[in-house]
This record gives structure tokens, sequence and C-alpha cells, in this order.
């Protein structure tokens, strides 16, 4: 097929953007039930996006409208039930259209970085054969056992004789009594086996947790301690962020130190209604005061006690329930005895942890081994779940049980350690909650290690929070994503041999995001347990004492001698990864590349890390011919602007750049930027793409005009760079938001300009008076519209204060879109939430459109001007805003007569 006669799909053409994106958002929004709760994996693409994106990437587009208008429909059945499955009928009637779509066999889907194996699963699920890698061990076992081992099990009766004798167990597990699940016999078996290694683990470890009269235990609460550098001092100082135990109102609780005969003794005070915990001896950024002089212990202090091993720990206080009722307690000397435990196990002793990884922050404290992340109560807790899962597997062979079915089994188990050894390690915090009991959250709260300096510890006896069975539980909850009669396989390889697949097909994947996460130096974290319990079940995967570093691809400088080496490393791989994906499409098939930045702010490290895959994406003579935005958080996410988790996804297309490809000049490229940026800038905030993310999102269909020639040329005949390029990029999209900014009515657009300079802050009259004329208005216009205030020879904004909540637009003399925004935001953030919001939407008319401009003007500026807070709030704005057209348009929202 040449290039002039080649189909576009779908993909290229048209998505239903808002259905994707609202399931994507439901998805990130359940917690429990999703295929994310079989294991942790770092920044995992929701399900039904791939779902949507592998269908639209295989149907060509039928150039006729209706027909269009039909498959876009499917699209939308396919995942209109959010984060669940799609309808039966849905997803035959899209089967049944790629067999059309290929009469001779549909192809395979390949992912070379296959992570949580969700493109993998969505493929299956579209009657797709799936072939997955990942030169990590880590997600080369979450998705071989997603899409390999547990279809092999499909439809097969439990085996072990007591499996389903205790009644409850069904409903305990997740096993919902339907006997026509194809996976109730596994489940059967895991819920009596991980009952069973409870039972046993029990018996090995029960002296080191011991019980109270009547209690059940929560948490062990720990700090740690350092001697204090004051000669005249010198005592075994707490190293406590905080000395709150609970701000439940009601039951609050706290720590009260005292020294004793230079001793720190702990006290603690539960269950009162009024109070406040002592200031917390953290005085500034891994700073603390002494508990009992108050002589500052800093960073470089405490690096080198740590580097030393004179960092210790102290067991603070305990959690636990009696008569169901929480309430707390200091340690006792039988508590701290439990805990004072080592192993003799040398297993883990000399795999070190890189002090320098991505996300690695514990280092510069002594902690140069994985063991050191954890207590010696959780080590020999962990590694006996390991062996047990080992000896399990052993067990199941000797009685004869096929061995795809022992595999299965202990693959989920052990999926379950991995999810329990989150929450036992130093790495779990304690969080504090006003209208809730007080809970551990686990490790990888951000994707990274930090230093924690306090931390909580948890049984695995617990019925709750930490507790092996309910691990075991959220884990079997994720097999009604699998596909039963999936066909897959998952290999243990480096991306650059994508090339030698046995089957040429599409390619799909969300690759390593450039030093976004340090993914291989993490995963050790979960590597050492799962190599204990599976060496010899899948010896292919745990060949090493930790995952491979070397072949990774990422822009880690700790892994390749400096930033610079790390990036040519990066794109010189990735080019490579490319090159060799080409000779795996099939024919006529395009390749999807998922890509996003951990920096929501921009600047440089952001172009930095796009420029690296873009570069390489166009080394590999790889053209971009579609780029979609896909929401990567749930509604939740209405803060954390400086946070690492990621917002949005970008979804490139790409094909082999024609061989008939030409060069431009670089007046040419900047004018095909401004004749077609400003259109695709429109429809990314049509489909209310946050604004946090429109930069990212701005570079796909900017960097679609640059990928289609073979270079671009400046006055000198030089090749542009992609760094180059995507700085006219965002120069570009700075003049759209511009023009836009130019549509607004007089009154906001003063506001806007006021607002760069001034914030909220109050300036002199005659300065609004040279600001203000030019719009051919005067202030006292803008005054009587409120959208400032004039008082004393100063003119002040209003909208970041409290607002008459009954304000609407037919009410008002001059309707602004200024004030359209701030009475949202105001609604939706201060009061009332959504459907307070929603009220205001329905009645905004055709303030509606220049309002969500404005929101994108303003949230470019404060990020310009580093106004944290003011980015969150227009963040959060969009980040509701459809949801808010869609309740505004429900007549049982709008119908209360609130106006």
């Amino acid at each position: 097929m040449t290039d002039s006669n080649r189909r576009r799909k779908l993909i290229e053409v048209a998505l239903p953007l808002d259905e994707i994106n609202a399931a994507c958002k439901a998805d990130k929004d359940r917690k429990t039930g999703t295929i994310r709760n079989l294991h942790k994996w770092f920044a995992p693409m929701p399900l039904p996006a791939w779902r949507a994106l592998l269908f639209a990437a295989l149907v060509d587009d039928p150039a006729d409208d209706n027909q269009r208008v039909y498959l876009l429909d499917l699209v939308k059945r396919l995942v209109e039930n959010g984060a669940g499955l799609p309808d039966e009928e849905t997803l035959e009637e899209a089967k049944a259209i790629l067999a059309k779509q290929f009469p001779g066999g549909v192809p395979t889907v390949m992912d070379p970085f296959c992570g949580g194996g969700s493109t993998l699963v969505e493929a299956q699920r579209l009657g797709l054969p799936s072939f997955g890698s990942d030169l990590n061990p880590v997600p080369a076992l979450i998705s071989r056992t997603l899409t390999q081992v547990l279809p092999r099990v499909a439809g097969r009766m439990a085996t072990a004789p007591e499996a389903g004798s205790d009644p409850n167990g069904a409903a305990l597990f997740g096993v919902d009594g339907h006997r026509n699940d194809p996976f109730h016999g596994l489940r059967e078996d895991v819920a009596y086996l991980a009952k069973q290694i409870r039972d046993r683990a029990w018996k090995r470890l029960s002296h080191l947790y011991p019980l109270g009269d009547h209690e059940n235990p929560v948490a062990w609460l720990w700090a740690r301690t350092a001697r204090c550098p004051n000669p005249a001092c010198g005592i075994e100082t707490i190293l406590a962020t905080t000395w709150w135990l609970s701000k439940k109102r009601g039951n609050l609780a706290w720590i009260e130190p005292r020294v004793v005969d230079g001793r720190v003794e702990l006290d603690v005070v539960s269950g009162l209604a009024h109070g406040e915990a002592p200031a917390s001896p953290k005085i500034g950024d891994g700073v603390f005061a002494c508990v009992s002089c108050r002589t500052p212990l800093d960073g470089a202090h405490l690096r080198e006690l740590g580097a030393r091993g004179d960092v210790g720990f102290r067991l603070t206080a305990v959690a636990v329930e009696v008569g169901g009722a929480r309430k707390y307690r200091a340690a006792t000397a039988v508590d701290m005895e439990a805990a004072d435990v080592h192993s003799e196990d040398d297993a883990f002793a000399d795999v070190p942890l890189d002090p320098d990884a991505m996300g690695v922050r514990v280092g510069g404290y002594g902690v140069s081994t994985w063991r050191q992340l954890f207590s010696g109560r959780q080590f020999l807790t962990l590694t006996s779940f390991a062996d047990l899962i080992a000896e399990t597997h052993d067990e199941l062979l000797n009685r004869g049980v096929a061995r795809e079915w022992a595999d299965a089994v202990a693959s989920l188990l052990t999926l379950s350690l991995g999810k329990m050894a989150q929450y036992n390690s130093t790495q779990c915090r304690w969080l504090l909650r006003p209208t809730a009991e007080a809970k551990v959250v686990s490790a990888f709260d951000r994707n990274d290690l930090p230093m924690m300096w306090d931390f909580a510890e948890t049984s695995f006896m617990s019925e709750s929070v930490g507790g092996w069975l309910l691990q075991v539980t959220t884990g079997l909850r994720a097999l009604s994503y699998v596909v039963p009669n999936g066909r897959g396989a998952v290999v243990r390889q480096d991306a650059r041999l994508v090339s030698s697949v046995p089957e040429r097909g599409l390619v799909a994947t969300d690759p390593p995001y450039f030093d976004a996460i340090g993914y291989a130096d993490l995963s050790d974290y979960f590597y050492l347990w799962h190599r204990r319990a599976l060496r010899r079940v899948f010896p292919d995967l745990y060949a090493t004492a930790a995952t491979p570093k070397t072949g990774e691809l990422t822009a880690s400088p700790s892994h390749h001698g400096g930033a610079r080496a790390a990036r040519d490393y990066f794109v010189s791989g990735f080019t490579e990864v490319f090159a060799g994906a080409q000779q795996s499409l099939g024919e006529g098939l395009p390749m999807l590349v998922v890509y996003a930045s951990k920096e929501q702010k921009g600047g440089r490290g952001e172009e930095t890390r796009w420029a690296s895959i873009l570069t390489a994406m166009l080394g590999a003579d790889l053209e971009i011919t579609g780029t979609w935005p896909i929401h990567g958080t749930g509604s939740a996410r209405m803060r954390g602007i400086g946070s690492n988790a990621v917002a949005a996804y970008i979804v490139m297309v790409c094909r082999p750049r024609p061989a008939t490809s030409t060069t431009c000049s670089l007046s040419e490229f900047n004018r095909a930027l401004r004749r077609e940026l400003g259109p695709a800038v429109r429809d990314l905030q049509a489909a209310s793409i946050l604004p946090v993310d429109l930069a990212q999102a701005a570079m796909g269909p900017g960097m679609q005009i640059y990928s289609r020639y073979r270079a671009v040329l400046d006055q000198a005949g030089r090749a542009v760079p992609v760094e180059q390029a995507l700085r006219l990029i965002n120069a570009a999209l700075a003049e759209v938001l511009e023009e836009q900014e130019g549509e607004l009515d007089a009154e906001s657009r003063f506001a806007v300009r006021w607002w760069e300079t001034y914030g909220w802050n109050a300036g002199s009259f005659g300065d609004a008076d040279k600001t203000v004329r030019p719009l051919g208005i005067s202030v006292d216009d803008v005054v009587r519209a409120q959208v400032v205030t004039s008082q004393g020879n100063r003119v002040q904004l209003l909208g970041n204060g409290n607002l008459d909540y009954k304000w609407v637009p037919s009410a008002d003399v001059r309707p602004t879109a200024w004030e359209a925004v701030h009475h949202l935001a105001h609604r939706l953030i201060d009061r009332g939430g959504e459907l307070e919001a929603a009220r205001l939407m329905a009645v905004l008319g055709n303030l509606q459109d220049p309002a969500m401009a404005l929101v994108y003007r303003l949230h470019d500026i404060a990020a310009k001007k580093g106004r944290t807070g003011d980015q969150e709030r227009y963040n959060a704005l969009i980040n509701s805003w459809s949801e808010l057209i869609k309740l505004a348009g429900d007549s049982s929202v709008t119908s209360e007569g609130l106006f």
C-alpha cells in the first residue's frame, strides 16, 4: 500500500473524547475492585482508555459521516460503564467489526513495556491475541498473571477438598457464589490456602505480635531517634514530625514527651473531645529540635549520623481497638521486646539500594540496603509468608495438582504478598483525619521512597489495612477483569528486541516517562519478596538477585554517569525501540505511544522530557498522525499541582514517515502553527483538558505539524531541533490564549491585565485608569460590573474572597466572564461543591464559553507568576467543568428554585 492511498484509521480522524475521559475518571475514582488492586504498578493507564484506543486504531475511518457516527457511538458504548466492563452485546458487536476488518485473522497487539498489563487485557477483551514484554520482572509477573497464567485455568473446579467447606469463605474472598464465574474454583482455592498460610504464619510469628486483654492491634507507631549533639544534654531524642495520634473530632489523642533521668518518656493522652498536642520537634525541612534542650539537629548532622548507623527507632505508641472503639496507649515493655527482633537470614543483606536512584531519598541517611527499609519484625513476617507461598506451591504439585493451577495459585498469593509489603515497611505513614479515625497509608503514595521520620506498622492478622487476608480479598476482585478465553504470552525481554516477536500486528505501549519514575530501582521493593516465593515457579523472571538495571530505558543519571549521558542513552535506546517496532507493525496499522510527564508546571525539565521521546520518534522516521489527551486522574484531584502524579496522558498515533515527505522553512512551520494550533487548542478546551496539562496536550498537534516534514530548516539551512520546535509551539499556544482573551468582554479583559500585574493586591486608581481606557471603558464601568472595588484611590479585583452565593447573570446589570469564573470556583470549592456550581452553570447562558476560555488564560498567567494556589483553583474548576455541564442539564438539579 502506497503512502498516498493509505487508509486512515478512526483514531486518526475522530474519538469521543468526552466519554472516554469520563470513563477514565470513573476508573481512577474506583479504589477497590479494579485491575489495579492486583498489585501496585506506577502510573497505570486506565482500562477504558485502552479499550477505546485499540478499537479505534484497528478500524478504518469509513469516510462517511453516518458510518463514522455509528463507529463513534460504538466506542462510546465500549466505555459507557465507566470503571465497569462493557455489555456483552457491545463487545460482540465490536469483535464482529474487527473480524470483518481483518478477514484473514485479527492482528496481535504487542506492548514492549507491558507494565500493569492494561493494554494486553483490553486487547484480549476485544478478542485479539496479545504479546507483552518488559525487562522488569515485576510488571512481567503482573501482566503474565493477567493474560497468560489465569486464562489457562479459567473454568476449572477447586482442588482443595476443604476449599468450599467454609460457608463464609466465599463472601469474604470475593467469590460471589455464581457458579458461572470462570474463576470461581480458583477463588475458592486461593481463599482456602490464604487462610491456611495465615494460620501457619501465626504459629511461627505469634510471639512477635503480643495481644493485650481484649485488644485488637491496629498499628504500632514508630519514630526515628538520634543522639542530641549538645554535650551538656546528649539524650536519645525523638525525631517525630508530630505528637498527634488522632485528630478525629471527639477522639483526640496525642503523645506528651517528658525527660526523666536523661531519657525521653512518652505518655499517651487518648479519647479527649478538646485539647492540643505539644509542638512538634520538627522545626524545618529535615531539621528537628532536641526534646530536652531544643538544640537543633539539622539535615547534615542527621545524614552524618545515618551514615554511621547512629539513627535508631523508638516505638512511640500503639493504636488498638477495644470493644469496637479506637483507643491509643503507650508502648509497654512487652510491646518493645516483641518488636526488637533480628533475623539471621542474610538473603537480602547484599542487595544494595542505590542512594542516587530516581525517587530514592533515604540513601543520604545511611539506608544502603533494601533490608533496612523493613523493621526486624516486618522482615521476618514477609520472609515467612514468601517461604510459605513457595511451600504451598510444592505441596500442590506433590498432591497431583496440575502445574498450571499451582502456578496460578502461587502467582496470586505472591502478588498479594507484594501488596502486603506495601503496608509493612518503614515507608508507611500515619494519616490523621479530622472526621475519621487515623489510618495507615501504604508505601509509594507518590511513587518514590522519601525519608520517613515516623512510620506505622501493621499486623498481618488485621482484618483491615495491612492485613494478609484483606490483600488477598482485594486481589481476587481483580479477576473480574481477566478475559477467561484470552490468548497471550508475556516474556521478560528488552524492548529493543520488539522486532523479534513472532507475528506482526498493532504496537501499542505506555513507555517509561524519561526520569519521572525510577521503575527498576523502586521495583526491588517488591521483587525481593516475589523472587523468594516464585523463584522455582518462573525461573526466567528471577535469574538475578535484583531487578535488571542495565538496559532499562529511563534517563537515570545514577545509571549512566550524569544527566547528559542519561538523556543520550534514553534517546538512542528509544530510537532503536521505535525502529524495531515499525518492523513489527502489520500492514496499514499505526503505532500508539502514550506519554506523560511528572512535571506539571512546564519549564525546561518538561521540555527535555518531551524533546527526548519526540527526538527518538523522529529519529526512527515516524510521523505523528494524531494526538489525543486522556485524563489520568480521578475527580478528587483538585490539588497537587506540584505532585508527580500524572494528570493527563498524551496518546500519539504514529506511522512510518512517507518517503515523499519534504522539508519546509522555519517561517512556513510558524505559519502552519498559527493556522492549525488555534482550532486544536479549542478542541482540547472543549474536551475539558486540565489547564495544568494544556501545554503538554498542545505539544501533540504542534508536533503533528513538525513531524510531517523530513526537516524544518532555519534561515541558515540547519535543521530545527525538537527542543526549538517545542519552544515555538509553546509560544504559539501563548498567542492562542491571548487571542482568546481578546474575545472576552471589556471588563474581563481589564481584569485579566490587572490581575497579571497586581494579582489580588490593590493598585492605584491612576494605573487602573491607564489600563482601562484603551478598552473603551472607564474604571467606573468596571466597578459597576462588580469586577473591582475602588476605595481611597486604590483599585482591587473582586473574586478572591467570600462572594455573594446568590449571584446570577440575570440579576446583574453587566454580567461578565470574570464574575462567572470566580462565582463558579467559589461555589465548587468553598461551598456546596459540584451541585451548587452546576446550578449556576445552568443559568450562565452565553457566558459559558468565554468563562471557560478565561479559566485557561488565568491558569496560564498563574503558572508563569508562580501563584500555585490560584493554579489549583482554576485547575479544579476545569477538572469539574464537564460534570458541571452534565449536571446543569439535569432538571432535578436545576429545578429547585434556589435562584
